[in-house]
């Protein structure tokens, strides 16, 4: 009986402690939201994410994929609201700024590569026209990890599905072996961003 008893007040005297503790742990109790100072909120919170909105111009601002020195690089882009697997192959196939370029980012993708693009159960299907099979083999892994990285940093999106002239067929993952089936971003990791 006084075991219990022990061990019911220690409980209350938790419980007190905790709410004591919260209720003066200097977190304001306002009664409705209000709006911060941007200097006021910590930790980079406010900087964009893919696909986030821009209050200034209505449109919103995606990634897309470019490649230096071997490797994937984010470059952000403003497109149309709303952002569809079209538009960012679109963004894609323009290449790079004048001052990515001078910053040394370059594009595989050669314009007219992408034929077609569509989107269906989380996978984006491209189909890829006659300028992808000039490439070199080691241009095919960056041009495709580009696409893949491109589509799949949209929500939603996780595979990606590639056909040649309508056709199925295999592509190269990043290591250099073939797969004629669905691709993610796992399978470019050997060229993955830094």
């Amino acid at each position: 009986m006084r075991r219990t008893r022990h061990r019911l007040l220690l409980a209350v005297a938790l419980v007190l402690g905790t709410v004591v503790g919260a209720a003066g742990c200097g977190v304001p109790t306002d009664e409705s939201a209000h709006k911060l100072p941007a200097k006021d909120v910590p930790f980079g919170l406010l900087d964009r994410e893919a696909g986030s909105q821009t209050p200034d111009s209505g449109q919103q601002e995606a990634l897309v994929y470019f490649a230096n020195d071997g490797r994937l690089v984010a470059s952000s882009r403003k497109l149309a609201p709303p952002v569809s697997a079209r538009s960012l192959v679109n963004a894609l196939s323009r290449g790079p700024t004048r001052m990515e370029i001078a910053a040394g980012l370059r594009s595989a993708l050669p314009d007219g590569a992408v034929d077609r693009v569509s989107l269906a159960s989380g996978t984006a299907r491209v189909d890829l026209a006659r300028p992808f099979t000039e490439l070199s083999s080691s241009d095919q892994v960056i041009a495709l990890g580009q696409v893949v990285y491109t589509l799949t940093g949209q929500p939603g999106v996780g595979l990606v599905r590639f056909t040649l002239l309508g056709a199925g067929t295999e592509v190269p993952r990043g290591n250099g072996s073939l797969t004629p089936g669905r691709v993610s971003r796992d399978d470019y990791v050997a060229i993955a961003p830094a």
